[in-house]
């Protein structure tokens, strides 16, 4: 195998293939950076997620029978969420692809398969931010639902908070009186038993009706003896006044 020519084909085809992407570093041997990128952009998410990095391949003299020499260049990794595992996992799936590609052109190879991991890890973290924004959400509902709903009365709480109220109560310098009868000997005013007994608000008057014999009777079955007043049509009020005229001569 004329390993420079089957180098200087690959080299011609990459040029033509990654023409944003790649740059050469070096001829010979030839070294190329090719930039790999992975993002969920053109998705309908909620948020957007963007991973790359520069990856340096350099030809070995015999490759493609032996593998490339894969660098990848730190200082060119771009996303906050591509941390150290997500290097390292990149990192080796690259060298066991290379190594099953022995013996055949794989630099377009190792490029695709980079970029298949990074979108990999876009959707790991997607997953992991949706997964996030939902235990928010419940969390959330769970305390709007506690907020309408109230905390439900137990045994337990209700004691507890019984201890807080008499303290707070003793604290306040009030006295608490714990008498079930309390509210029937506490006497009531006259407004109160009107606004409580509504037939109390009747006149007198209303109570006295006549039987059938012209007798003036109240509801109750009471008579009223008339008779005990005719005699005040013979009061002569003239006297009245000549006895009081009597009474202040003597003084």
């Amino acid at each position: 195998m004329d390993y420079q020519e089957e180098q200087d084909g690959e080299m011609e085809a990459l040029e033509a293939i990654y023409s944003e992407e790649l740059t050469v570093v070096s001829r010979s041997p030839y070294s190329v950076d090719i930039v790999v990128t992975g993002s969920n952009d053109g998705c309908r998410d909620d948020f957007e997620i963007c991973l790359s990095c520069v990856l340096r391949f350099t030809f070995v003299k015999c490759y493609p029978d032996e593998a490339p020499i894969i660098e990848i260049d730190e200082q060119k990794v771009e996303g906050d969420e591509f941390d150290d595992e997500k290097m390292v996992k990149l990192r080796d799936h690259l060298n066991e692809t290379a190594e099953e590609n022995i013996g055949m052109v794989m630099i377009f190879t190792l490029v695709s398969a980079a970029q298949e991991m990074l979108l990999q890890f876009v959707d790991d973290i997607k997953k992991e931010m949706a997964a996030k924004k939902e235990a928010i959400y419940q969390e959330q509902k769970r305390l709007d639902e506690l907020k309408y709903k109230g905390t439900p009365v137990t045994l337990e709480n209700f004691l507890a908070w019984k201890i807080r109220f008499d303290e707070e109560m003793r604290a306040a310098g009030k006295r608490i009186i714990n008498d079930p009868n309390a509210e029937k000997k506490k006497k009531l005013s006259g407004k109160c038993l009107f606004e409580r007994d509504s037939s109390l608000n009747v006149s007198d008057m209303q109570f006295l009706t006549q039987d059938a014999g012209g007798v003036a009777v109240a509801p109750g079955g009471v008579k009223v003896d008339e008779s005990l007043f005719q005699d005040l049509d013979d009061l002569d009020l003239d006297d009245l006044d000549d006895l009081d005229d009597e009474e202040e001569e003597e003084e």
